[in-house]
């Protein structure tokens, strides 16, 4: 045992980018194989279900040209999924566990060169503290593999990051150029990018930096135009940026009083908060420490911050894009503080504790975030259904005026679904299912089991016979998520009927 750590402190020493990486690997497949499900309503239904309605020709958005993201992510989605129907794998579950390993190595990219941005930027020790912090945050490998567009779009925001600094250690057009071009990328990805790419110009400009600002400029445009044009003019049938337009004019006119609203300051509670209490405070000091020495960094996460910070819709996502940069500038600026601070220097063993507390939470949220099956009851109930060969039709039954969104993709057949609300009259859905000449359903799921006897009765005359096939439960995250806030978490039990 002695021996092994002792192999394994030498390889930390000589060795901690190959350990890092090892580490990130492992809960990322960990994640891979056991996070399943989607964590929330846009890395679903945005990208999975839309890139399937597509590969069956029902996505009538592609035509209208109308829609608001970008093309590219949902249609590389489309392309995986039809090389993967064509070697014979339709299981929807089969061709995610794909879809989440594929999204795991993609996210190595944001370990690999964090950690070589911050062996730029400062010294070795440093630097294993940020690419252990890339690695294992208790929340990335769980992220890693959603299909959120705010997560997907980190990694080529460091890349470009690493390029940019490492341009200011060695110089060269080209450094400045392709930084650019993966920020064109990010912009591509999720649109609201360019307040971080643009801050950085701005930081080159405050420089009198103009060559610097021109070449890096140019790069975001070239890649963004190209990438842009493929999205809109080739796959829209628009012209380029017209989503990008269409965004800005949804963002200008939309109402959001159907979304969260928050304080300005809601946003730094949460970092507060995610970040680990109390060495989160001192992280997030270390961070505010580097505002000059760090400046193309620094600003443009603080710009990001602030805009969002404006805005009245604030969700927990939006912010993700800038975790990364909060982690690696929080770990430079720390280390920077401990070692010349009177206060720390005379104070190490608290800091040691700080430390030790951190790492301890962040391991058990990290066991358990990494192996977190997220939205299970909506998926498992689908799941089930698409492995019962006599399914006709299936009714979605639910006491609130309203249904969630039911993930079909999981479903994996074109049996029709129809929705019974408490708004819903039986007389409204006999019509409904008449209407769509499609045969009787012969499943019915209620939407969690309050009063599920009254329910069962209410849709009796409907059928003959309603016999209980199976109970489905959320995961125990999902539960509690639910327990926290059931308006914007509804995570309910699925119990499953079959019907004649």
């Amino acid at each position: 045992m002695k021996s092994m750590l002792r192999s394994i402190s030498l390889a930390w020493e000589e060795r901690p980018l190959s350990i890092i990486m090892v580490l990130a690997l492992f809960f990322r497949v960990l994640a891979a194989v056991f996070a399943k499900g989607y964590g929330m309503h846009d890395d679903h239904f945005c990208v999975i279900d839309y890139a399937q309605q597509w590969l069956k020709g029902t996505l009538s958005v592609i035509d209208k040209g109308d829609n608001v993201r970008s093309l590219i992510y949902p249609g590389l989605h489309y392309g995986l999924f039809y090389a993967l129907e064509k070697i014979g794998m339709f299981d929807p579950q089969a061709k995610m566990y794909v879809v989440r390993f594929l999204h795991a190595l993609y996210s190595l990219l944001s370990v690999y060169f964090g950690y070589k941005t911050a062996l730029l930027l400062t010294n070795r020790t440093a630097a294993r503290t940020v690419g252990l912090l890339l690695a294992v945050f208790w929340v990335f490998p769980f992220m890693s593999v959603r299909n959120l567009i705010e997560f997907v779009c980190i990694p080529p925001m460091v890349i470009g990051t690493y390029l940019l600094v490492l341009n200011e250690a060695r110089g060269g057009k080209r450094f400045l150029f392709l930084a650019g071009a993966f920020f064109g990328l990010a912009f591509t990805l999720r649109y609201q990018t360019v307040v971080f790419a643009g801050a950085a110009a701005v930081v080159y400009c405050i420089k009198k930096q103009w060559a610097s600002a021109a070449w890096y400029g140019l790069g975001w445009g070239v890649s963004s135009l190209v990438a842009q044009t493929i999205s809109d003019t080739l796959l829209a049938h628009t012209y380029p940026y017209a989503s990008f337009v269409n965004a800005c004019y949804l963002f200008t006119v939309h109402d959001d009083s159907g979304y969260p609203a928050g304080p300005w300051y809601q946003y730094i509670g949460l970092l507060i908060g995610v970040l680990i209490p109390p060495t989160s405070l001192l992280l997030l000091y270390g961070f505010l420490t580097t505002w000059k020495k760090h400046a193309l960094i620094f600003w443009p996460t603080m710009a990001f911050l602030a805009i969002h910070s404006m805005i009245v819709n604030k969700q927990e996502r939006f912010i993700l894009p800038i975790v990364p940069f909060v982690l690696l500038l929080s770990a430079i600026g720390w280390e920077e503080i401990a070692g010349k601070s009177r206060f720390w220097l005379k104070r190490k063993k608290l800091a040691r504790w700080s430390w030790r507390w951190f790492w301890g939470v962040n391991a058990v949220l990290l066991c358990v975030c990494s192996v977190t099956y997220s939205k299970k009851s909506r998926v498992e109930t689908l799941s089930y259904l698409s492995h019962k060969p006599d399914v006709r039709g299936v009714i979605i039954e639910t006491q609130d005026p309203t249904p969630p969104l039911a993930p079909l993709f999981y479903l994996g057949k074109s049996a029709p679904v129809f929705y019974l609300t408490s708004a819903k009259k039986i007389e409204a859905l006999k019509a409904e299912i008449d209407s769509a000449a499609a045969g009787r359903p012969n499943y019915v799921v209620f939407l969690d089991q309050r009063n599920i006897q009254r329910r069962v009765q209410r849709l009796s005359g409907m059928f003959h016979d309603l016999r209980f096939e199976k109970c489905i439960v959320p995961s125990f995250i999902d539960h509690a998520l639910y327990l926290m806030n059931p308006k914007h978490n509804v995570n309910q039990s699925s119990t499953i009927y079959k019907c004649e």
